[in-house]
């Protein structure tokens, strides 16, 4: 019986620190994946005995998303910087905060970011979207027009014949929502200035679409997701395209071939130059003592060969806390992979590939911007035609000044 009294009693104590959801974990997963533990950080016996030491303790309900600021971090490393010139940008006032980002034809950044206008009553929530313009890469941003669209977590798509896509998660959450039902979906024909709406059925956004060669649409997103409910959702994408520029959809399940089944979410998938489908993923990292994919989210890759009808096993290529990752294949063959750091320091960083996605260069990131609080993220990084990358972010700035705590920036910057 009190075997029984102290099963049920940590069973109740998991369900209730864990905010999101447990998942199964992968069975042959990357080495990166033993982060979670703390016994398991580090690269020598020794290190990972220090890193136990460090680690250990932590109460993770008592912190906001389980975030303590060193979720799995190896902390017996000291870090040697390089710095290069760069030119920032505040995106419109205080209060813009994450953003999607796309390149016009005639060389126009196109910028739209969401603002809270009810942060201080949590049933109110009602997340504006506004557009923003720079003609002068990024170095500064007028704003040109308001969506008429609520919604959070957005993206941007310009299309061959000058339209642009918008897509967004809703964002208003309170009575009557259906943000788990159905995403915003818009369609601009004059560079963003008026906006069609529309909306697409499922709960799962994209952080970005895909042009495809003949110019239709293709994005990549988790089939039947749903972020708070621990048994439902599907472990395989559904693919979404449209041959009218967003106007129609038709949709299609793909297999994902995990070793291991687990839930996932935030697609970024891009079509590489070979033909190959290339996505990452946010999920859990293995190990991870509560079920939260904010402290204990990580990033995993998987490629299709067949046009998106099957996927490989999954693999990690982020260390713990690391997420929003965008995809972006640069024009001499490197990839190039823009995430969120949910662990100190909290920023917005990027990692290169030189080998198509096998493996990553984690020993040299680029540290692209910091941020006071872990409220940091949704990353875009463009390539303009000089060769010179765009970054777009939203980050906290004025850590107690509520409630225009967040600002929406830029950075124009080039890898070396």
């Amino acid at each position: 019986m009190n075997k029984l009294r102290l099963v049920l009693a940590l069973a109740l104590i998991w369900g209730l620190a864990a905010p999101m959801m447990t998942w199964a974990w992968l069975k042959n997963s990357s080495p990166i994946e033993e982060a979670a533990n703390p016994e398991r950080v580090g690269q020598t016996k020794e290190d990972r005995q220090r890193n136990a030491t460090l680690l250990t303790g932590y109460e993770y309900n008592k912190y906001v998303v389980a975030i303590t600021g060193y979720n799995g971090q190896d902390r017996q490393q000291v870090v040697f910087w390089d710095r290069q010139h760069a030119v920032r940008a505040r995106v419109g006032p205080r209060g813009n905060y994450k953003c999607g980002m796309t390149l016009l034809k005639d060389g126009t950044l196109l910028l739209a970011t969401c603002k809270n206008n009810n942060e201080e009553d949590p049933t109110k929530k009602k997340f504006d979207i506004f557009v923003y313009a720079s003609s002068n890469n990024g170095e500064s941003w007028e704003m040109i027009g308001e969506t008429p669209l609520s919604g959070k977590e957005p993206s941007l798509t310009a299309l061959p014949d000058g339209s642009v896509v918008l897509s967004a998660q809703k964002g208003y959450f309170g009575p009557g929502t259906k943000y788990k039902e159905e995403i915003n979906l818009a369609r601009s024909p004059d560079g963003g200035r008026t906006w069609e709406t529309s909306v697409l059925p499922g709960s799962d956004y994209p952080r970005n679409m895909i042009v495809e060669a003949d110019g239709s649409l293709l994005f990549v997103r988790a089939a039947k997701f749903d972020w708070t409910r621990a048994n439902e959702g599907s472990p395989n994408f559904q693919l979404c395209r449209s041959q009218d520029g967003s106007k129609t959809w038709s949709f299609s399940e793909s297999v994902i071939n995990w070793d291991e089944k687990r839930r996932f979410g935030e697609v970024s998938a891009i079509r590489l130059r070979d033909g190959r489908l290339l996505a990452a993923i946010r999920s859990l990292q293995k190990g991870a003592p509560v079920g939260d994919m904010h402290g204990f989210g990580i990033t995993l890759l998987t490629e299709s060969s067949d046009d998106g009808k099957t996927w490989s096993n999954p693999r990690a290529i982020s260390r713990t806390a690391e997420v929003h990752t965008y995809l972006t294949e640069l024009t001499d063959g490197r990839l190039l992979a823009t995430y969120s750091n949910y662990h100190l320091p909290f920023g917005v960083y990027a990692i290169v590939s030189s080998d198509g996605g096998q493996t990553w260069d984690h020993d040299h990131p680029v540290q692209l911007a910091l941020s006071s609080l872990n409220q940091v993220g949704w990353p875009v990084t463009l390539q303009l035609d000089d060769g010179s990358l765009v970054t777009a972010y939203a980050l906290t700035a004025y850590l107690k000044q509520p409630p225009d705590m967040f600002v929406t920036e830029t950075v124009h910057w080039r890898l070396p």
